[in-house]
């Protein structure tokens, strides 16, 4: 099995620059050796998480005494005329930026999507009305008991933020993606008009995991408008604040700690919770081990 790196700081791998120690972090370079490392965790019964391009995570600010499995090496990639095939520790604007050099459409929309396209096909990730279950043509994934497994899309069941078998905990080790032949100007005006959007929101200004609460769509409930509409920007708790330009953006603005952003979330699930009787359902993960002051 692949050696681990020991005693490592997580906040560098995240977006919002925060996590913890973890004694022990594997850094698997395709599905097989992703497998032997899981497989190997859970029979000694050693906590773990993955962490693919860290943007849709909060890590604890304690010492994680288990492992971390860092995605970040499974990022081969391979064009085809009909598909991308790519490792999961690709990250997703990369994915956008390969298509327009090979003059493809139809990944423009990953174009500045933060973290890995795994973390991706995990979330059902989704911008400018396609998800990227829409592209997709099939996964390779692994399992810590049931080892290894191709599944084509049409087994595989999506719902907004939700892929099944990531469920069903399967890792997203290889996905293929569709494209088609594009014009190359075409494909670039796209992407700069993500670009130009992106930076108007100011989505990349501060340390984030981006949208912190999901949508309701049943219930018609949008959670940034639903916050904003409570008054909720600017507030904080230490250096974790509810970003002015968006109010589903809980921002570090430089000194937060893992629990700053973890109480503001909860804070802000109370107020909700008190004024509208509407219970928010959290977009980001937590991991590793959360201390309070």
């Amino acid at each position: 099995m692949i050696a681990p790196q020991k005693n490592i700081s997580i906040a560098p791998y995240t977006f919002y620059k925060i996590g913890g120690i973890a004694r022990e972090v594997y850094s698997p370079e395709n599905e097989e050796e992703l497998f032997t490392v899981l497989s190997s965790l859970h029979t000694n019964k050693t906590p773990y998480y993955i962490l693919g391009g860290g943007s849709n995570v909060l890590v604890g600010d304690g010492y994680w005494d288990g492992a971390v499995i860092m995605t970040g090496r499974m990022n081969g990639w391979k064009a085809s005329p009909d598909c991308l095939v790519c490792g999961a520790g690709l990250p997703s604007s990369q994915t956008a930026e390969i298509a327009l050099e090979h003059s493809m459409t139809g990944l423009e929309f990953l174009y500045l999507l933060p973290g890995s396209i795994g973390g991706a096909l995990a979330g059902n990730a989704r911008y400018d009305y396609k998800n990227i279950s829409d592209v997709l043509i099939s996964v390779k994934a692994v399992h810590p008991e049931h080892g290894i497994r191709e599944f084509p899309v049409e087994e595989i069941d999506f719902s907004y933020k939700n892929t099944s078998i990531a469920n069903e905990g399967w890792i997203i080790g290889l996905l293929s993606l569709r494209w088609s032949e594009g014009d190359a100007g075409e494909i670039s005006r796209r992407m700069e008009e993500i670009l130009n959007s992106r930076t108007a929101g100011r989505h990349f200004e501060y340390p984030s995991c981006g949208c912190v609460f999901k949508n309701d769509y049943a219930q018609n409930v949008q959670a940034g408008r639903l916050l904003d509409s409570l008054g909720l920007k600017g507030m904080t708790v230490g250096g974790a604040k509810v970003a002015d330009f968006h109010a589903n953006f809980i921002i570090n603005t430089g000194n937060a700690t893992a629990y700053d952003v973890l109480t503001l979330i909860e804070k802000i699930e109370h107020i909700v919770l008190e004024r509208t009787g509407i219970v928010l359902e959290r977009e980001v993960r937590l991991a590793g081990t959360f201390l309070k002051k």
